[in-house]
């Protein structure tokens, strides 16, 4: 399997698996060029865990102060946990 990757210079195409969460130069500029994706599994079961969590609040807060607040603490949760996975 491949994952696509795109450059700056408008270059779009696919790299090994392998590459995944690491760097790969672009094949027209020679640029390094990101690989989106995390590498490490552990981090995989946080995502999957942080997308739970945000869930069980929206729906706790849908529950207790109705769909205007359920929305706002979603948002907030999914916010948080989007930007604590782009830091680590």
């Amino acid at each position: 399997m491949s994952v696509r990757v795109d450059c700056a210079c408008g270059w779009v195409g696919e790299v090994a698996d392998d590459l995944v969460g690491g760097f790969a130069n672009c094949a027209r500029c020679g640029r390094a060029v990101e690989v989106p994706g995390l590498r490490d599994p552990f981090w995989r079961v946080l995502q999957v865990a942080a997308l739970v969590a945000v869930a069980a609040g929206t729906a706790l807060a849908w529950n207790a102060a109705g769909p205007a607040a359920g929305l706002a603490v979603g948002a907030t949760l999914a916010l948080v946990a989007w930007l604590v996975s782009r830091a680590l």
